[in-house]
């Protein structure tokens, strides 16, 4: 008789004190990418982590995204995140597998737990054989080494004369605000301080329509809007509050209590 088998996910007490969880929380639909996060560690319970792209869609984003019912975005931002924070590593055949899942499910059979065993033991046996053909190769090169000349130590003038490479400063990671807009975590976080959470928005939507019509590129969105969005936003902004304020010949309502609600009415 086969055992029966029972899945369950072990969620731990301090999931949402999880550094990668608060930073999931902060970006844009930062409670809907945690809930898409979730999904995915329910859909690989029965797969131990790994949720296998069957190529029905174009790429496996949009296959998960149908899978779990969520949209699209959404669920592209939430991949792109989780890779970035190494919890979910992007496999051939663009399989993604959740890298936490093995000490989070719950599920273990007779069978499996003597299979497992049997791995080890066999992937212990394999670490000892490449440990032995390691060591012997690094005797055979070290021989060959001390076979072939040691070239010459350049002199000091010659040493000043070589050019040294100059190391290449790892370039920061950027999130897809909209389909044509990205930046770091730090510049969106800055922008909000200086035009608001709304404000913010609004700027990456009128940069994302502009970049979308013209085909322009920018070395970095987020000086594009600093250098020329914020100004339009705020010009819009300002027209609004022209249109929105009372017009000085609508003297229907004057109040004789406060005589400067007209102030400068001609």
């Amino acid at each position: 008789m086969p055992d029966k088998r029972y899945f369950w996910l072990k969620l731990k007490e301090d999931f949402f004190d999880e550094k990668y969880i608060k930073a999931l929380r902060k970006l844009p639909q930062g409670d809907s990418q945690v809930i898409v996060y979730l999904k995915m560690q329910l859909k690989s319970l029965k797969t131990e982590g790994i949720i296998k792209y069957e190529g029905i869609l174009p790429d496996c984003v949009s296959e998960l995204a149908l899978a779990l019912d969520e949209d699209e975005n959404v669920v592209k931002l939430t991949v792109e995140a989780l890779i970035r924070f190494g919890v979910v590593e992007r496999l051939e055949n663009d399989t993604l597998y959740m890298l936490a899942m093995q000490q989070l499910i719950g599920s273990e059979t007779q069978t499996a737990a003597r299979v497992r065993k049997h791995r080890e033991s066999v992937a212990l046996q394999c670490n000892a054989d490449v440990t032995k053909c390691n060591t012997e190769k690094e005797i055979r090169d070290r021989d060959k080494r001390k076979e072939i000349d040691t070239p010459p130590t350049p002199s000091k003038g010659e040493a000043a004369k070589i050019p040294k490479k100059k190391s290449k400063k790892a370039e920061p990671l950027k999130t897809q605000f909209a389909e044509f807009v990205s930046m770091t975590n730090d510049e969106y976080t800055s922008l909000v301080a200086k035009v608001s959470e709304q404000g913010a928005k609004r700027c990456i939507e009128i940069l994302d329509n502009y970049k979308g019509s013209s085909g322009k590129k920018y070395s970095s969105d987020y000086r594009a809007i600093l250098n020329w969005v914020v100004t339009r936003y705020e010009e819009e902004k300002a027209k609004q509050t022209k249109n929105t304020a009372p017009k000085c010949d609508d003297y229907d309502d004057y109040d004789p209590n406060d005589p400067y609600k007209y102030w400068g009415c001609g």
